[in-house]
């Protein structure tokens, strides 16, 4: 059970938010309340969930970052998406209850929630056409980050920098971040040394703070 109200206000907003035009059962929310587990909490970076398992859970991410790794034909890790506070991570995989393809991972210093899939399932069971609203849910939550990464890898590389660090609140200065600068370059499709080059460059024109 949950143990923070103000909290879940924002997690119920971010839901309804996600599809206005489809209202959520009533029941949902005191299900939510009594099911959803608080925490794991990340001191130290740490798997959520592994590639070439069957996803256990859902995530709400309380604080922190969680990133989301792919790997491609080679078996080589790269960065598909990082989610900060006040976001859900609720992949394909875990709705589909199929092999996963990523895997995620809580940074240092991040609090989640989760939901597992065996309560999904009982939501599923007890409130009627919920699968559909979820599904639905997950799927246009999805095509939102897709979307807000495409955004910004369509900026040239100064903006690309300055976007992704006014959507990523807390990951400045660079040498205190719980995101290691060879992911954020992957997320932005660029090098390191370019990352770290535009960002001085942005911190000498005053629109990164230097400290």
């Amino acid at each position: 059970m949950l143990n923070n109200r103000k909290t879940f206000e924002k997690l119920m907003n971010v839901l309804h938010g996600i599809n206005p035009d489809m209202p959520l059962p009533g029941p949902l929310e005191p299900y939510l309340w009594e099911n959803m587990e608080p925490g794991p909490f990340c001191k130290q970076g740490r798997s959520l969930e592994h590639e070439g398992a069957v996803p256990k859970n859902a995530y709400y991410v309380v604080s922190g970052f969680v990133i989301v790794y792919g790997f491609n034909s080679k078996a080589e890790r790269y960065v598909m998406r990082i989610y900060g506070e006040n976001t859900i991570v609720a992949m394909d995989c875990f709705m589909r209850q199929q092999v996963s393809k990523y895997t995620i991972v809580g940074c240092k210093d991040t609090l989640v929630w989760s939901i597992s899939n065996t309560h999904m399932q009982q939501i599923y069971k007890d409130l009627e056409g919920m699968k559909d609203v979820a599904w639905q849910t997950a799927s246009k939550y999805s095509d939102h980050m897709e979307e807000m990464r495409s955004r910004l890898l369509s900026k040239p590389s100064e903006e690309r920098v300055l976007k992704f660090y006014s959507y990523f609140k807390g990951l400045l200065p660079a040498t205190k971040s719980p995101v290691r600068d060879v992911d954020i370059a992957d997320y932005l499709q660029m090098s390191v040394d370019w990352l770290k080059k535009t960002r001085r460059l942005l911190k000498e024109k005053g629109l990164l703070p230097k400290q």
